[in-house]
Formats: structure tokens, C-alpha cells, sequence
């Protein structure tokens, strides 16, 4: 192959090739820099005189479906004026290094998407345990990371049915910390005790979903000044309020009626801008038919922007009239609901104080099921645990 084509291939535009070796097993290919002088580190001189060359041997990318070894030819120059002997660096490729950062993704980025161990070895010239470590062990994989100050906290199926594990994840960091078997306050509890004190100690934010099972746990290992439920949970609890009105009104009309109802579904919720001048028509007329329905829309809607308030003693007052609102409704769903919210009022309330979200755990939950699908079902545990950490947390 042209050495200007291999140049190429490699883009290492500080390197030019000066041989190629095409063996039975792999390619090797010889390398040198393109400059033939250095500046002295200690006097500032160019030096020019080379005394001595050394290889240094890097994986690279397969070409002509061969391993690659890239030989760079490193030199060591004599400075004229202080005699020092520098040797010549590489801005490309690091000091300790034996891999470029390429190979390192890409077989990375195969075994986590299943590719066998053993395949991946043998394509890229590489030992097993290489392939390994470079997907697992360089990401901690499987090694819990320490916690941070503000956490994540939910449940993901392994299988279907009853049968969950719990994530936890580092919200300012957005990395997973740990994933384990099981959902009970007991396992919760038990693994936050298998970390030191000192991390427990720096935890000021537990953002969780209305599951009385973390909420347990969480408050006796941080107290009931720490657990914190996000506006995503509160808001899917009232919008499943407004579907349970809209399908009574959708028994009490035809079939033709009923579908066009379904058909404004994902329109009830949006600001007028939002709408033509069709859909506004009809969502007034079916607010003006049925006052249930204006009133529910009204009162979700007054909910969504409760969350977008920015002082904490007008919020309260506020979050208290919804409450008393729904309390004092005659449909079942906003009579439901002013109960969930009365029995979770503090932990919602402290959205307002703190201000974060579970959308990070709940974007890690659709990661895990792909990662699962992918995999056609991980059975052994331990396997499930580095390969989540390692596909979602970005190291």
C-alpha cells in the first residue's frame, strides 16, 4: 500500500511512514516525526544532533484485515550549548500508552454492545483480558464510585414480573454510583451502610419517585429533611387524574364523539400559542359541554405552574389551595389526589428549595432496558452490574 494513503488512514499528521511490514499475523508499520530538530527544555536551544532512537510499539486500528502495531522511532538529541539529552515527545500520543484512544473506544464500544470477548481478542490482536479490562475495569466497572451530594434513586426490572433492582446515581455528576438486587428498604438500607460514613455524611438530596419503600429507607438513614420528589412523578399522577375524567366523559358520548375526544388528548395540556384555531374551537366546546373536564384541565394546569414558582413561603400557600381545591371536588380522581399530595406535601415542597429532577435516573432506566434487549437478558448479576456501569457512566 502507498505511504500516502497509509498517512491517510492513520491521520497522524505529526508521523510520516517511513516502512511497512505486512506479516502472516499482523501489519507493522514504521513511524517517525516529521520535524528533525527540538527546542532544548533547559536552554532553549534547537538541537539537531541525534544520538539515539528508540521504538515504542502501539495498537492501532486493523487494516487489509490485520492487526495494526504502529513502531514509532523516537530520537534523543544533544543540545551544542548545555550538552543535555533530550528525547523528542509525541503531542498525539501519550508518554505510557500501547494503544491509540480509537482502538480503545471502538473495542470498547463492541463488547459492550455484545460482541464476544474472545472475537474482539483475536480481531484487534489482543489478549482477553485486555479487551476486559480496557471495557470495565479502566471505567469502574462494577466497582461502586463514592456518592455525592445530591442523588438519584429508582427501581428497574430485570425480568418481567415482580422481580426489580435498584439504581442510585449521582445527579450533579450524571453517572450511575451503583445498581443492585432487590427494592426492599432492607437492601437499600443495607448497601448505603457498606459505604463509609464520611460519604453518607456529604448526602443532602435523595430525589426519588412516591415509592413508600425508599421513602422508608431514606429517611432513616438521612433523615425526613433529605428525601425529595420531583415535579415528573407529580405531574404523570395528575395527568393519569385527567384521563380518568376523560374516559368517563367518553362513555357518556357516541362512538364518533368519543374518538374525536381520544384524538385531542395530547392537546388539553398546551398553552393557546401552541394550538390552531381549529383546535382551541374545539377544546372551548368541550370545556363548555362538560364542566368535569374544564375543571380537571384547569386544575392540572394550575398544578404544572405551581412548579415553575421561585419563592418558597408563596409556593406553600399556594401548593395548600391546590390541595384544598381537589379536596373539595366532586370527581373521585382530584379527590385522590389531594390525598397523595397531603401525604406527600413536605418531600414535594422541597422541590421548590433544591431544584432537582430524576430525569437523569429515569433517561439511565431506558438505557438499562436497551442494554438488556441488546444482550437478550443478562442472568448472572454481577455481569449486569459492569455493564451497566460501564455503558452509562461516560469515563
Amino acid at each position: 500500500m502507498d505511504f500516502n494513503c497509509i498517512e491517510a488512514l492513520l491521520n497522524l499528521p505529526e508521523f510520516r511512514v517511513t516502512a511497512q511490514v505486512l506479516g502472516p499475523k499482523q501489519l507493522d508499520l514504521h513511524l517517525e516525526r516529521r520535524a528533525t530538530c527540538i527546542v532544548c527544555p533547559r536552554c532553549q536551544t534547537v538541537c539537531s544532533r541525534i544520538k539515539e532512537s528508540r521504538p515504542r510499539c502501539i495498537r492501532d486500528l486493523p487494516m487489509l484485515e490485520r492487526p495494526v502495531v504502529l513502531w514509532l522511532h523516537l530520537r534523543r538529541f544533544e543540545c551544542a550549548e548545555c550538552h543535555h539529552r533530550p528525547w523528542e515527545k509525541s503531542e498525539t500520543v501519550g508518554e505510557h500508552v500501547k494503544w491509540t484512544a480509537r482502538l480503545y473506544t471502538h473495542v470498547r464500544q463492541e463488547y459492550l454492545r455484545g460482541c464476544p470477548c474472545r472475537a474482539l481478542a483475536r480481531r484487534y490482536g489482543l489478549s482477553e483480558r485486555t479487551v476486559f479490562r480496557w471495557t470495565f475495569e479502566r471505567s469502574r466497572g462494577g466497582r461502586p464510585r463514592t456518592l455525592g451530594r445530591a442523588l438519584g434513586i429508582d427501581e428497574y426490572s430485570r425480568r418481567k414480573g415482580h422481580r426489580s433492582n435498584t439504581l442510585i446515581v449521582d445527579l450533579d455528576r450524571g453517572q450511575p454510583i451503583a445498581t443492585f438486587k432487590g427494592r426492599r428498604a432492607e437492601d437499600v438500607m443495607a448497601w448505603f451502610k457498606s459505604r463509609p460514613q464520611a460519604e453518607r455524611d456529604q448526602v443532602e438530596v435523595v430525589v426519588g419517585d412516591m415509592s413508600k419503600t425508599y421513602a422508608s429507607a431514606i429517611q432513616q438513614l438521612f433523615g425526613a429533611q433529605v428525601h425529595v420528589i420531583d415535579r415528573f412523578h407529580v405531574v404523570q399522577l395528575a395527568v393519569d387524574a385527567l384521563d380518568g375524567v376523560l374516559r368517563s366523559v367518553q362513555k357518556q358520548l357516541g362512538p364518533e364523539e368519543a374518538k374525536d375526544l381520544k384524538k385531542l388528548r395530547k392537546r388539553w395540556l398546551k398553552a393557546a400559542n401552541q394550538l390552531n384555531v381549529d383546535e382551541l374551537i374545539a377544546r372551548d366546546e368541550w370545556r363548555r359541554r362538560f364542566p368535569e373536564l374544564r375543571e380537571v384541565i384547569d386544575w392540572v394546569q394550575n398544578l404544572r405552574t405551581w412548579f415553575e414558582r421561585k419563592y418558597a413561603k408563596p409556593a406553600r400557600e399556594a401548593l395548600l389551595k391546590l390541595i384544598e381545591r381537589a379536596s373539595q371536588s366532586t370527581l373521585e380522581p382530584l379527590q385522590r389526589m389531594s390525598g397523595t399530595l397531603s401525604r406527600w406535601f413536605e418531600p414535594i415542597f422541597r422541590y421548590m428549595r433544591h431544584r432537582y429532577t430524576n430525569g437523569m435516573t429515569e433517561g439511565f432506566n431506558n438505557k438499562i432496558k436497551l442494554i438488556q434487549r441488546m444482550a437478550y437478558g443478562l442472568r448472572n448479576e454481577y455481569n449486569r452490574q459492569k455493564r451497566i456501569l460501564a455503558w452509562c457512566g461516560e469515563t
